[in-house]
């Protein structure tokens, strides 16, 4: 959605046009709205977009149907082109089915993209005046995703990624999931060879590998998963059980991108969600990858407990290591990690954090910071009592 920051530079585009001749140069213009601005002596300067896009706000904030309606109307009525207005409208249509919802989406991108043609730069998400469009249409390509119609989502996402340079809205991680969904390998490893920073790209690299494992091209894929390891530790954590981390999959918070956090647990999960029907069930996908996950990273490194034959004499000191972190997960309330999956459990008593006590040391930020720990831990955690650093 449209944010505050938005609405900033559209009144700053406003201000450009109509006193830019005042100033010796645009940055001293910009300079002079800034401070008058933060005076409050702009307070009343509203364009017909901003003026529209407070409704918005004001509709989202309220828990009527009716009066969320009656402002969104209001807003389109200020602001024709206001098409994030518009999709909201549509979502939150009564009862109306997923076809009429792809229908009507593709109906109001038609429209938007003829408005967006004529009456703006074509600049990309740069441009504040675009974004309702863009937003659109990325939301379009995911609904024709979701409907199994990847044609028709990759013709849109591949309009975007030429249309934005900046790719602000992460059009190349849905192509390259619909040609690993498509087994295209060739425009693929195409569009791959494209991205100038794949390589650095954790996302990009989980797809390909994967790409090229299902298309025995596996001396390729052990290549590229040494270029993932280094950029993200993290991939360990997809390997810490003898399955797929289906859970953490399905789970819709850890999904969000408002707790998005980029070289991390979450982002490789983000990008196995998009291509789920593909690994979900594939044992051999998985055991291949944990393999020569394992392989690259050092012994020193690993937080994953390596399974150890029973048999021979134990080390007394991990022995003892072994009854405390069992006894760690008793389900009495003294427990702050009761009821947690056993990696994220293990993860959390091996940094040291076992009591109450040791999490009013941390911060909720220096948690998320361990690998393989997000947000719904925090939330387990919350839940169990834990209180954290402030």
């Amino acid at each position: 959605m449209a944010n505050d920051m938005e609405q900033f530079h559209m009144m700053v585009q406003q201000f450009l046009e109509e006193h830019e001749t005042e100033f010796d140069s645009p940055n001293e213009a910009i300079d002079f709205f800034t401070k008058m601005y933060n005076k409050g002596d702009f307070g009343g300067l509203e364009t017909k977009e901003s003026k529209s896009m407070n409704k918005v706000e004001e509709a989202q904030a309220t828990n009527s149907p009716m009066r969320r309606k009656k402002l969104l109307e209001e807003a389109i009525k200020i602001w024709p082109e206001n098409w994030d207005a518009q999709a909201i409208l549509i979502d939150t249509s009564y009862r109306i089915s997923f076809i009429e919802l792809i229908e009507q989406y593709k109906s109001l991108e038609k429209r938007a993209h003829e408005a967006w043609y004529k009456h703006t730069e074509k600049g990309g998400y740069h441009y504040v005046e675009e974004r309702p469009y863009l937003r659109l249409k990325d939301k379009l390509a995911y609904l024709y995703m979701k409907a199994g119609m990847l044609e028709h989502a990759l013709e849109h996402f591949l309009e975007l990624y030429r249309i934005d340079e900046s790719d602000a809205l992460g059009s190349r991680y849905n192509i390259l999931t619909l040609y690993v969904r498509k087994f295209d390998w060739k425009k693929a490893w195409r569009f791959f060879k494209s991205v100038e920073s794949r390589d650095k790209d954790d996302r990009l690299l989980f797809l390909i590998i994967i790409l090229a494992v299902l298309t025995d091209r596996t001396d390729l894929a052990k290549g590229l998963l040494k270029k993932l390891v280094i950029v993200n530790s993290q991939i360990e954590a997809i390997f810490s059980d003898d399955m797929w981390p289906v859970e953490d999959l399905y789970d819709a918070e850890l999904l969000l991108a408002d707790y998005y956090r980029p070289f991390s647990y979450q982002s490789l999960l983000m990008t196995l969600s998009g291509i789920l029907p593909l690994v979900s069930e594939n044992e051999y996908l998985f055991e291949w990858l944990k393999r020569e996950t394992m392989k690259l990273i050092p012994e020193s490194k690993k937080t994953i407990a390596q399974k150890k034959a029973m048999y021979g004499e134990l080390d007394p000191h991990e022995e003892k290591k072994l009854s405390d972190f069992i006894y760690a997960l008793r389900e009495d309330e003294s427990n702050p990690l009761r009821g947690m999956r056993i990696d994220r459990a293990r993860i959390l008593y091996h940094a040291g954090l076992r009591t109450y006590k040791d999490f009013t040391k941390k911060t909720e930020k220096q948690i998320l910071a361990l690998q393989g720990i997000g947000p719904n831990t925090i939330k387990e955690l919350k839940t169990n009592g834990v209180q954290f650093k402030k």
